[in-house]
């Protein structure tokens, strides 16, 4: 296990904690309500009166985060992810948080795990699930898979059917996934956005046909607002908030996250507060951010203070769990390859 190797798996997993507690006080929030609130959002802040979150301590980590360690956790037990294998993880994890007696779940989640605690098939539970959710979650598969960025995306699409099953919900999860196993091998940020569009068109074409935008064209959309802007980052997070969205799609937020990573040129201690300040679903937002910025990175690149607090509070240790799965990864090397229609 090499140390970059190892860092920048453990950057991913900050990151994702870290963007999820940094941008969890100011969810749903507008881009103009947080600027007037609270200014730039780079540090751990108390939801304000009110909120959904109301009286959740600064730096505690949402859905977002718990739901990623659960399918890491799932990895590592399992050795690799299936429809079956995400269901239970998933469900697993409800029912330790008592999920279905709060507002904790997302829209699509609520219904598809309802309908898996009855005994449907977890392959075709989440033909309704068109939301972030299975985006939000995958870093873990980008992980085992440093390297191969295909296989990320086809292990993506699996660890999304029992919650997500609509294609723009795939696409966001296996662009996600693919960008990951990109930059934990340590891939320039320009492959990294290749791998990641690529994985969004794969993922675009499979589960139920949504009508409308595609996860690839508004990635690509995003990429040339921020392209046009680079020289203004303000500019270009308000073409972002304005035209791409940072709603529950990921035909919005997927693409925005990715659009931020480049702005900022993939450094986690930038592109995190960017979006924990961009309004609406910040807390996804930035968890996404964090993901492929802190894999680009690496541990080293978060600001040591955010995640010995985000650890601290929530009693994580992304070190420990990166190690784990780069173990993961290794047994699975040495077991060879599985044929796609294995999994």
């Amino acid at each position: 296990m090499s140390d970059e190797l190892l860092a920048r798996a453990a950057g991913c997993l900050a990151g994702v904690a870290v963007g999820d507690a940094m941008g969890m006080p100011v969810e749903f929030l507008t881009r103009e309500e947080i600027k007037a609130r609270f200014g730039r959002v780079d540090r751990f802040l108390e939801p304000p009166p009110g909120h959904i979150h109301m009286g959740t301590p600064p730096g505690r980590v949402t859905d977002d985060t718990e739901q990623t360690w659960a399918l890491a956790r799932a990895l590592v037990a399992s050795g690799r992810i299936t429809p079956r294998v995400a269901a239970d993880a998933y469900l697993e994890w409800a029912d330790r948080v008592n999920a279905f007696e709060t507002s904790f779940l997302g829209p699509s989640s609520r219904g598809a795990l309802e309908r898996l605690r009855a005994g449907e098939d977890p392959a075709r539970t989440g033909d309704k699930g068109a939301t972030v959710g299975a985006a939000m979650r995958v870093a873990p598969i980008g992980i085992v898979n440093a390297g191969d960025a295909e296989a990320a995306a086809c292990e993506a699409y699996f660890s999304s059917l029992p919650t997500h099953g609509v294609n723009i919900a795939i696409a966001g999860a296996c662009a996600v996934a693919a960008g990951v196993a990109c930059a934990v091998a340590g891939r320039p940020l320009g492959a990294v956005v290749e791998a990641a569009v690529a994985g969004a068109a794969y993922g675009q074409g499979l589960g139920v046909q949504w009508a409308g935008a595609t996860v690839p064209a508004r990635m690509r959309l995003a990429l040339d607002l921020v392209s046009h802007n680079k020289s203004e980052p303000e500019r270009a997070e308000e073409a972002l908030y304005e035209t791409v969205g940072v709603g529950m799609y990921p035909t919005e937020l997927v693409a925005t996250a990715l659009g931020l990573v480049v702005l900022y040129d993939g450094r986690p201690h930038l592109a995190i507060p960017a979006a924990a300040s961009m309004g609406g679903d910040t807390d996804t937002l930035a968890a996404i951010v964090g993901a492929l910025s802190g894999a680009l990175g690496g541990i080293g690149a978060l600001p040591a203070e955010w995640v010995g607090a985000v650890e601290r509070v929530n009693d994580l240790d992304c070190e420990a769990l990166a190690s784990q799965l780069i173990a993961t990864r290794a047994h699975r090397l040495e077991a060879g390859s599985v044929r796609r229609d294995e999994w």
